[in-house]
């Protein structure tokens, strides 16, 4: 009986210190009741070792980098975009415009606009940002003025069916000028062309009270006649004045053509102008952006309307050039210059250098040989016959006669 009581208490004394050795282990964390025991909980997520309070660490994103065009320089209202003034720059793919589709990853979509608002150097060229067309600008003034580059001006210069290449000019065209001179020798006290006139006074009529001025004479040289061996002087005859001495030169190069015609107003009924309007080719509008139509595929864009020009035949063209070939161009058109617009090959940038052409130049390095005086001549003389010159006007067509 002894023996058995105290193998219980044994057991008994066993079971109690494994049950303390339990709670032990779960008190120091080492299972879900360390919380309820007084231990310290692990946070749920939080990796083994990891300092308390931390947030668990993920990887690093890939920020994602698209293509933008940005301006190279401040670019003022009204500017037209060429290549120098744009570049393509990295920016990331989650800015705003680049998310709102908004900005341009190639930059032939942009060269060729025209800035509608002021974009700052380095910022990213946006749709808004340009104009669709002219009118989009009438705002900012004239819409002739969009058309002409920074640096240049729009000159107004008069022509004609033989002086304006037989009205043949079309915007965007580029032309040389030339100018035929005359010129003459001048007096330089009375800045007059030579000869002078001269009245010579009668020495015997002044002596006696008499009218002493012989009549007026285009004033020539004196000359000793060989053979009568006396001095005379000798006059032009008939009293005409010395022929000028003409010149032709090359003066401007790469003048642009934006318009022939008088300009109008794009916004009014050309109907005001001329019911009889023909129809001319007009500047070439900036090129709308491309918009996605369905399918992905670009939708069509439509074509400008065809303006028309209201003048059958006009008698200007609008010229854009530096300002100082527009001073030449003006002081020419004062003084009476003969001008002449020759028109350039497409895409020729080439710079002329010539010489000028008058008829000594010619004699001596046209190889044009002076003709020895005749015994004969023609009649009617050479000054005689009209110089053929071109009609006003093209002959009307005759249709012909309807047969029998």
């Amino acid at each position: 009986m002894r023996s058995r009581t105290i193998i219980l208490l044994i057991l008994v004394l066993l079971v109690m210190v494994a049950g303390v050795v339990a709670v032990v282990f779960l008190a120091s964390g080492g299972g879900p009741l360390a919380g309820l025991l007084g231990g310290e909980q692990q946070p749920p997520g939080q990796q083994a070792g990891q300092e308390p309070g931390r947030p668990t660490p993920t990887g690093t994103a890939q920020v994602q980098f698209v293509n933008v065009v940005v301006a190279r320089v401040d670019l003022p209202v009204g500017q037209r975009i060429t290549s120098d003034l744009i570049v393509i720059e990295r920016r990331p793919a989650d800015n705003v415009a680049v998310q709102a589709l908004v900005t341009f990853d190639n930059p032939e979509l942009v060269i060729g606009q025209i800035v509608r608002t002021k974009i700052s150097r380095g910022q990213e060229i946006l749709r808004p940002m340009l104009a669709l067309n002219p009118s989009d600008l009438a705002s900012i003034g004239s819409d002739l003025a969009l058309y002409i580059e920074q640096g240049r001006v729009a000159v107004a210069f008069p022509i004609n069916r033989f002086t304006g290449a037989a009205y043949a000019l079309r915007p965007g065209d580029h032309v040389d000028v030339l100018m035929s001179l005359g010129l003459v020798d001048l007096d330089p006290e009375f800045n007059t062309a030579l000869p002078n006139n001269a009245e010579r006074v009668d020495l015997v009529a002044l002596q006696e009270g008499r009218s002493f001025l012989f009549p007026v004479e285009t004033q020539g040289r004196l000359e000793v006649i060989p053979v009568i061996n006396l001095v005379a002087q000798i006059s032009p005859g008939g009293g005409q004045l010395p022929l000028p001495q003409r010149v032709t030169q090359l003066t401007l190069q790469q003048l642009e053509v934006l318009w022939m015609g008088t300009w109008f107003d794009p916004g009014l009924d050309l109907q005001e102008f001329n019911a009889d309007a023909v129809v001319a080719t007009p500047i070439a509008a900036p090129p709308a952006q491309n918009q996605t139509g369905t399918e992905g595929q670009p939708a069509p864009v439509a074509a400008e309307p065809t303006k028309e020009r209201p003048e059958d035949e006009p008698d200007l063209v609008i010229l854009s050039m530096p300002v100082q070939d527009a001073l030449v161009l003006k002081w020419a058109l004062e003084v009476g210059i003969q001008i002449h617009l020759a028109l350039r090959a497409q895409g020729d940038t080439s710079v002329f250098i010539t010489t000028s052409v008058s008829l000594p130049q010619l004699v001596d390095q046209g190889g044009l040989v002076v003709p020895e005086p005749l015994d004969v001549g023609l009649e009617p003389r050479a000054d005689q016959v009209p110089i053929p010159v071109i009609p006003p006007l093209p002959p009307t067509p005759v249709a012909p006669p309807a047969a029998p």
